[in-house]
């Protein structure tokens, strides 16, 4: 197989495989297949505007090609294999706690291998969710176990399902593909910043769901981990909320960042566990059209593109990290609260992303020199804060304008930005929630971004908290090569063991702790 790259300008329409053939005047003859490999738009000053493409042929007569043109090259597309397939029968079928992204990956894996897993979630299933959340949001009357956090496809089923990694896994393309066969949009196998939206994620969630079942999995919802027992530093088996004790000897727990009450059990039962950094900020709003003009301001008509995003980074004179963070292009900012008489904010996006507003988290790491010594000081922190936000907000969440935060003279009312935050929002000075240290490291942050993003921290653009859950606080200690607890049986994983960060980083790691089992073990006998 051979791969080419394409440069197209943006008003010229068309497809860029037909284009590519004409270019390089292949033989349409000799064409056994093609794709679209990657896409990314170059908006550089002093540039045309263009899409950058790499694509794909497989040909017969490659080797010939590859001689004529000097811009070709030859690759091996990645082909998932499974290397290592145990022997000795598991005496009872794997469980995988969690149905989010990482418990998803995990469980497809060893259902499409017959391992027939068995998969417990706390919260309902996509159908019962979204009901249980759009009346809280309308009423107010939060259930703990039906919310933004808990319930199938995790935190990330009210998010934009941005799809962007750093993780350079070649299991990426293997998620990708999955979730292409789920229903997603093709592109998302070639975009450079490719999502699903919250709207299409719940459809595809529904649909993993099914096929782990027609392949001889289990999954059961609103059944929570209540208990481990272990023998001799083995697993034996699990407890559920529902008083029922599961024999198990192979547990992948894919429990997420939120599951606190988790977490105070493992410690209980002598699973080595670490505080470990996270970050805290608030959410930012801004108009989409704002946006748009600023990102594409070397695009004489971006009519034709998709909502613009933005990246921020940046480390303050303390040495703090300061970024942006799922950012969602004509997004909402929502609740996320699990626990009552708390404010969370998070973002998302339909797939269309045709909101007025784009909104993305703008955070601060912070680590032990910030909410003190001890495992859980971080836990406590966040909900420390979570606490504090709803009674800033009175019940709402606080709001500021961004010009107020960095200048306190400045007028702090709602102009051209209208909150999005579906609870209602109060205006409020949002330096009461942070230390001194955090407030800080963000105004220099704004004031840096002011300089590189003229209007950001104007234009009636808007700060809402308080965003705490960008990540476990929590790290669930395993060995790196086998990727299993000290007690044996116990595989720690995903975002909420402190392994991984977003949904492809997260799956990527269930595969990882599935394959684990699938080396170890062969499935249990009928």
């Amino acid at each position: 197989m051979i791969e080419l790259e394409l440069r197209t300008a943006i008003a010229a329409a068309g497809d860029p495989i037909e284009k590519a053939i004409k270019k390089y005047r292949l033989n349409r003859a000799d064409i056994l297949s093609s794709s679209i490999v990657h896409r990314s738009l170059d908006a550089r000053p002093n540039h045309e505007p263009a899409f950058q493409y790499k694509l794909r042929f497989e040909l017969r007569n490659e080797s010939s090609v590859l001689k004529r043109l000097k811009q070709a090259r030859a690759v091996t597309p990645f082909v998932y294999q499974i290397k290592e397939r145990g022997t000795t029968p598991l005496s009872s079928r794997p469980i995988v706690i969690g149905f989010g992204p990482c418990g998803m990956a995990a469980g497809l894996l060893l259902a499409r291998l017959g391992y027939r897993p068995l998969i417990l979630e706390r919260g309902p299933k996509t159908e019962d969710r979204v009901t249980a959340v759009e009346q809280y949001w309308k009423t107010g009357v939060l259930d703990p176990e039906r919310n933004v956090q808990f319930g199938e496809g995790g935190a990330g089923a009210f998010s934009d399902g941005k799809l962007t990694t750093r993780v350079k896994d070649p299991r990426v393309s293997l998620i990708l593909d999955e979730l292409i066969k789920a229903g997603a949009d093709p592109s998302i196998a070639w975009l450079n910043h490719p999502h699903i939206g919250t709207d299409r994620f719940r459809e595809i969630n529904k649909t993993i769901r099914n096929e782990i079942i027609r392949l001889g999995g289990e999954v059961r919802f609103e059944t929570a981990l209540q208990d481990l027992v272990i023998n001799g530093n083995a697993l034996q088996a699990v407890v559920t909320s529902a008083g029922e004790t599961i024999p198990c000897e192979a547990l992948i727990l894919a429990v997420g960042h939120s599951a606190r009450d988790t977490f105070e059990m493992l410690y209980e039962k002598h699973l080595p566990l670490e505080s470990k950094q996270f970050a805290v900020g608030f959410r930012a709003e801004h108009l989409q059209e704002f946006i748009n003009a600023r990102q594409y301001r070397n695009i004489p008509d971006y009519s034709s593109l998709p909502a613009a995003e933005y990246h921020l980074s940046h480390t303050s004179s303390l040495k703090k990290g300061v970024y942006s963070f799922c950012m969602c292009p004509g997004g909402f900012v929502i609740p996320a609260e699990s626990i009552p008489n708390t404010v969370v904010t998070n973002g998302m996006s339909y797939a269309a992303r045709d909101g007025k507003n784009a909104n993305a988290a703008l955070l601060v790491q912070v680590d032990a020199s910030d909410f003190g010594d001890g495992l859980f000081a971080g836990m406590h922190f966040q909900e420390k804060l979570e606490h504090a936000a709803y009674d800033l907000g009175n019940g709402k969440a606080p709001c500021e304008t961004i010009a107020h935060y960095l200048k306190q003279s400045s007028v702090n009312d709602v102009t051209s930005v209208q909150p999005t935050y579906a609870r209602g929002v109060t205006m409020a000075d949002l330096h009461a929630l942070l230390p001194d240290a955090l407030n800080q490291s963000l105004e220099e942050m704004l004031i840096h971004t002011e300089s590189i993003f003229p209007g950001f921290t104007s234009e009636g653009a808007l700060f809402t908290g308080i965003e705490t859950r960008t990540s476990s606080p929590i790290r669930i200690l395993r060995d790196l090569k086998t990727l299993e607890s000290p007690v044996f049986g116990i595989y720690p994983s995903g975002e909420g063991a402190g392994y991984a960060g977003g949904i492809v980083s997260s799956a990527i790691d269930g595969v990882k702790c599935a394959e684990q089992i699938i080396a170890r073990y062969a499935p249990a006998n009928e």
